[in-house]
């Protein structure tokens, strides 16, 4: 399994936690999902292969959240 670490501003609440790991938990390949408000970081694990950062970048942008970088995981 892999781990895409993103840098994500505007993250305010639990709530953006939540719908954030809902958004991204539709992603085919998605397994698990941690977004943490307090630090602005969003860790997705991923099946081999299976998605890409841009795709993730891109869901969460759609959900109204601005996606700053992807951090090294």
């Amino acid at each position: 399994m892999k781990k895409i670490e993103l840098q994500v501003s505007s993250m305010s609440c639990a709530g953006c936690e939540e719908r954030i790991g809902n958004v991204l938990r539709r992603v085919q390949g998605v397994r698990d999902v941690d977004a943490d408000h307090t630090s602005g970081r969003v860790q997705v694990h991923v099946g081999p292969g299976l998605t890409d950062t841009a795709a993730l970048a891109s869901r969460i942008t759609a959900a109204g959240f601005e996606v700053a970088e992807e951090v090294e995981a």
